[in-house]
C-alpha cells in the first residue's frame, strides 16, 4: 500500500508560508490542501478549509472528530479524520501549523516532512510591518518567540524567502518530489 506524505510548512509570521503553499498548490495537482478546521467566525488563514464557531469546535473535539488538534495564538486547529483517509488512500497533503505539531503527526502518520519557511530577520521585520503586524517592539517579540520555536533536527528541510517568494515558492516545490 502506497501511503501518502503529510507536508507540514512550518516558519514564522512574514516568512510566506501561505503564498508557497498556495503556489504547490497551483502547480502540483498531486497535493491537496489538508482538510483543517479553525475555531473562529472565520479565517484569512487560506490553509483552513473551515472556520466554526469556538462552540461547535469543542463539540467536534468531544466526539473525536479531528485525528489531530492543537491550539495556536488563541485559535483550536484540528485535522480531521478525512486527512488520515486521503493519507491512506496514497493522497498528499499540504498544511501550515506550528513546530510543535511536527512530532505530533509523525507519531499518527508514516511520512511526515517538515518544511521550514525562513527569512533573514531585516526581510521578516519589513514584511511584518508592511502587514501592520504591530510596533517594531512587538514584531521583534514575535520574531525571537519564532526562533526559539525553530524545529531541530535533521529531519527538517529549511527554505528561505528572503531573495522573494517567488524564488521560495521555486525552492519549496524542489524539496517536495514529484509523485
Amino acid at each position: 500500500m502506497v501511503y501518502g506524505t503529510l507536508y507540514l510548512i512550518v516558519g514564522p509570521a512574514g516568512s510566506g508560508k501561505q503564498a508557497l503553499i498556495d503556489a504547490v498548490l497551483e502547480t502540483r495537482p498531486d497535493i491537496r490542501r489538508a482538510p483543517l478546521i479553525v475555531s473562529a467566525q472565520r479565517s484569512d488563514n487560506t490553509c483552513v478549509v473551515g472556520a466554526i464557531t469556538p462552540d461547535r469546535f469543542l463539540n467536534l473535539m468531544r466526539r473525536e472528530a479531528f485525528a489531530l488538534q492543537w491550539d495556536s495564538d488563541g485559535f483550536r486547529y484540528g485535522l480531521t479524520h478525512d486527512a488520515t483517509k486521503q493519507l491512506s488512500d496514497g493522497h498528499s497533503l499540504i498544511l501550515s501549523c506550528d513546530s510543535f505539531v511536527i512530532e505530533q503527526a509523525r507519531q499518527l502518520y508514516p511520512n511526515v516532512q517538515a518544511i521550514y519557511i525562513t527569512a533573514r530577520l531585516d526581510v521578516l521585520r519589513r514584511r511584518l510591518s508592511s502587514m501592520a503586524y504591530g510596533s517594531d517592539a512587538e514584531i521583534d517579540m514575535h520574531i525571537a518567540q519564532s526562533l526559539r520555536l525553530r524545529p531541530r533536527g535533521g529531519q527538517v528541510t529549511t527554505v528561505d524567502t528572503s531573495d522573494s517568494i517567488a524564488a521560495g515558492a521555486i525552492a519549496l516545490m524542489a524539496a517536495i518530489p514529484m509523485a
